[in-house]
């Protein structure tokens, strides 16, 4: 079977689009037509199947394959320390508007709610450590979330390729990394600081917590307006009063006064109120 040239029905890209859609808030228009047919060729192909009538059949009826149709829909480029003046700000957060209170016992809480395979929530980890490194009874934290559990399996290994190893600051990497047979992976007091979960942003939350900061970058852009205007109200309701939320560089919060929001930076908001 060859599906290199394979087209798709406006029957079979509304199946697609509405599943993507009910399942994780993905909107997918009709000119999505060619990214639909690129991305999900290998599903075809590694089902054995020769059309998308058959894959909606498919998706139709089995979970799993709905799982990884989303996952394949989705784009998942990272890197360490990607927009690096997030966590410059995250930097400053914690040292200027939180360090006593975790001095005094609060455990610091940070969530990357679209965490894909992990540099974000490591770049969180190797950040907040070296700010509270004069405070070695300080609590921490970071919670990644992720809908692609391909993704959440390789954020929990924790072994990269030495290639990544450029994005990190070179003082960094020599306090919190060590190379491993061609890879590199994290000291244990990292490692112990993070876990990860699977979650859809758009369903239930199986949390009530509240944090001091929050990573949700370039997942919006998925998303309709309805979509993101409730996940902005959504993740706004879970900071702390001085948090912080940090979104993708083509990404806006419409009207953050109305969340209790105020911009601070470059696609950064503090909760306010």
């Amino acid at each position: 079977m060859n599906n290199k040239n394979e087209k798709i029905s406006h029957r079979s890209l509304g199946i697609i689009s509405q599943i993507a859609y009910d399942v994780s808030g993905i909107f997918l228009s009709d000119k999505k037509a060619d990214l639909v047919i690129s991305r999900l060729n290998k599903r075809l192909r590694e089902n054995k199947l020769s059309n998308f009538e058959e894959y909606c059949d498919l998706i139709q009826s089995n979970a799993t394959e709905r799982s990884q149709m989303i996952a394949a829909l989705t784009t998942n480029v990272t890197a360490f320390y990607r927009e690096v003046h997030h966590f410059n700000y995250l930097s400053r957060l914690v040292e200027e508007k939180f360090i006593r209170r975790i001095q005094d016992g609060e455990e610091l809480r940070i969530w990357s709610a679209a965490c894909s395979s992990g540099e974000e929530v490591y770049s969180a980890a190797m950040t907040v450590s070296e700010v509270l490194m004069g405070s070695p009874s300080a609590k921490i934290k970071i919670l990644g979330t992720d809908i692609d559990t391909n993704m959440l399996k390789k954020s929990k290994i924790a072994l990269y390729d030495l290639e990544e190893k450029k994005s990190i600051p070179l003082e960094k990497f020599n306090k919190f990394c060590l190379e491993k047979e061609g890879a590199f992976t994290f000291k244990r007091e990292i490692l112990e600081l993070v876990r990860f979960n699977p979650l859809n942003l758009i369903a239930g939350w199986p949390f009530e917590s509240k944090f001091h900061a929050i990573f949700c970058r370039n997942v919006a852009i998925y998303f309709d307006k309805l979509t993101r205007e409730k996940l902005w109200f959504r993740l706004a309701q879970r900071l702390h009063v001085g948090g912080e939320i940090y979104i993708g560089h083509s990404e806006r919060i419409s009207n953050p006064e109305l969340l209790g929001l105020r911009p601070v930076g470059l696609n950064s908001y503090k909760r306010v109120k």
